[in-house]
């Protein structure tokens, strides 16, 4: 007697439409010291028409043309981010002050055929931010001319394709307050943020994800890392209040025991929140360095907090 025939089971895979396909998009953008640009928005539009999620955004910035190499790092490049007639960012953010550092020694790289470095920095979303079919989530960016080189400025999104609609939207936010230049890098002074930098301007509560502390040191047409100044650890003290005088850090603190040296960042797991129309202010209080390298008199030094977080939308 013939043993029948095994039935295998259809793989659902193949059977029915999945519920999300990944999908990543690219553009890039050319800026001369000191100018504006944009990445053409078809360029960030999912080209299958369909909904679809984002979930990471990564940025890398690179001199221009071989034999360049600026060391311009992420204070240099800022984007501001919009998605129709919804911002995700309070004006122009350092590209380096959107997500934790994943790997601080990894975040540039030297290209030795060409002679120049890139240095790559990431955003993992808080949430996945949903974007309907035909939309794009437009990154306008601007080169600050702490640098004179042309700089190439790519931006990747990683996203998925989703063919269900969520129950809730949640959508990105993202502030910063920018210091004054400290010029000399030697001598003591001060800096505070104001109510419209680290600011929830919104009628929703804002989730907060991380702040993010960085600071550069700028001399003669380059900028740095802090990687080779002793700033953030010993000199630049940072505390932090919030719209009500309430202290979130009470006493002035380094300001890398702040915002990891690791990470660069304080991590809040999305757990605390902002009230709307509500803001922090940070105080710096940048000491006088008594023994520092000649190479130092002469530079400058600023420091970056971010504020990143989102908020929670019925609908677009």
């Amino acid at each position: 007697m013939a043993t029948p025939k095994q039935q295998i089971p259809k793989n659902p895979i193949y059977t029915q439409q999945s519920p999300a396909t990944p999908i990543h998009l690219y553009g890039s953008v050319v800026l001369r010291s000191g100018s504006n640009g944009s990445v053409p928005p078809a360029a960030m539009k999912n080209p299958m028409g369909q909904d679809m999620e984002l979930l990471e955004i990564k940025f890398e910035v690179s001199g221009a043309s071989p034999g360049a190499e600026p060391r311009v790092f992420g204070g240099t490049i800022w984007c501001e981010l919009i998605m129709g007639s919804y911002k995700l960012t309070n004006g122009s953010i350092p590209v380096w002050n959107f997500g934790r550092a994943e790997n601080i020694l990894g975040e540039v790289k030297f290209d030795a055929l060409n002679q120049t470095a890139h240095y790559a920095y990431s955003w993992r979303l808080p949430r996945p931010l949903f974007i309907p079919a035909g939309a794009v989530v437009t990154p306008n960016f601007t080169h600050t001319g702490f640098v004179q080189e042309t700089l190439n400025v790519m931006v990747g999104y990683s996203a998925r394709t989703v063919f269900t609609k969520p129950k809730r939207i949640y959508m990105p936010w993202v502030a910063k307050y920018a210091s004054k230049v400290f010029n000399p890098i030697t001598d003591a002074d001060t800096d505070i943020s104001t109510e419209l930098d680290l600011v929830n301007p919104n009628s929703e509560v804002l989730h907060l994800q991380r702040f993010v502390g960085r600071t550069q040191r700028l001399s003669t047409l380059q900028a740095s890392s802090e990687t080779s100044q002793p700033v953030p650890s010993q000199f630049l003290q940072v505390r932090i209040t919030d719209s009500y005088g309430r202290p979130v850090l009470r006493n002035y603190a380094p300001f890398r025991s702040v915002f990891g040296s690791l990470t660069r960042s304080w991590e809040l797991d999305n757990g605390a929140i902002l009230d709307p129309e509500s803001y922090y202010i940070v105080n710096l209080r940048k000491d006088a360095m008594s023994i520092v390298s000649p190479l130092l008199e002469n530079d400058s030094t600023q420091a970056f907090v971010s504020m990143v977080g989102w908020r929670e939308l019925e609908k677009l």
